[in-house]
């Protein structure tokens, strides 16, 4: 009898184990457990990078952290974690947080993106966490569709055109969707090196102009005729004057990621 008692706490323990790692603000206490959760209630991953040596960082910690609000906000449909890069910088290094304090958020469809650079007030915090738990919920894995109702970069196969810079026709029965956009493929072969990392050949912004982005916060398709690369990345723009204005301060514009939902985009929604 004794040993069967024991043998139930011990199941106990370990089922009850993973909810305590979340500490009372609402951030869990290791990377680790930050990403397990993520994992296993399928939920966006969000990285808070800091330093006891940033001043911006230690503002943040004693003006935003301690709000409840924010507490609270960490805890719903999202897994959030501090990670000090003086004791951590391969991790930092791994996720490009080169200043801070920084947010990246990885979601369930294996998407990172860099939200938020510097100090934010409560209500921008609060407005950034409640963006990543409402697109974490409308996220999925990229998958092969039989149809499609958006077509990315009018068919042509996004892996070509960043490896290799060329237009090349993809093909219907090579098709997947990523962040509900569908690409098509020239071979079967070159599919598979986009479902592996498909945010590296996918336009940034889901193919919305980043100059309208940052001036004036709407979601603005741009045009594939209008498309220019910076850092291997592919920016579409609505504009050959945007396009001209990017490429004189491309950092301006790549410095932040945004959150941006299908339901979000303007203009015309065939890229």
């Amino acid at each position: 009898m004794p040993n069967r008692i024991a043998a139930s706490l011990t199941a106990l323990f370990i089922v009850t184990t993973p909810a305590l790692s979340i500490a009372s603000d609402g951030w869990y206490d290791t990377y680790e457990a930050a990403r397990n959760a993520a994992e296993n209630r399928d939920l966006p991953l969000l990285i808070h990078f800091h330093a006891s040596y940033c001043g911006p960082c230690r503002q943040m910690s004693s003006q935003v952290f301690s709000s409840r609000e924010v507490q609270q906000q960490l805890r719903e449909g999202l897994a959030a974690v501090e990670v000090d890069v003086s004791r951590d910088p391969s991790l930092a290094a791994q996720f490009g947080a080169s200043t801070i304090p920084r947010d990246v958020v990885v979601y369930r469809d294996g998407t990172t993106e860099t939200l938020s650079v510097g100090f934010k007030s409560i209500l921008a915090y609060m407005s950034l966490l409640r963006e990543v738990a409402a697109r974490g919920a409308k996220s999925s894995v990229p998958h092969i569709v039989e149809a499609s109702k958006i077509i990315g970069l009018e068919g042509f196969c996004p892996v070509r055109l960043l490896r290799d810079r060329k237009w090349v026709s993809g093909h219907e029965d090579f098709a997947s969707t990523y962040r509900g956009i569908t690409y098509f493929f020239s071979t079967e072969e070159l599919q598979q090196m986009f479902l592996k990392a498909p945010s590296d050949y996918a336009p940034q912004n889901l193919g919305c102009d980043p100059i309208v982005l940052l001036a004036d916060d709407r979601a603005v398709t741009g045009k594939i005729r209008f498309g220019a690369f910076f850092d291997d990345r592919l920016y579409l723009f609505s504009s050959q004057e945007n396009r001209a204005r990017f490429k004189q301060s491309p950092l301006k514009y790549t410095r932040i990621r945004h959150a941006i939902g299908l339901d979000e985009l303007t203009g015309q929604r065939y890229n």
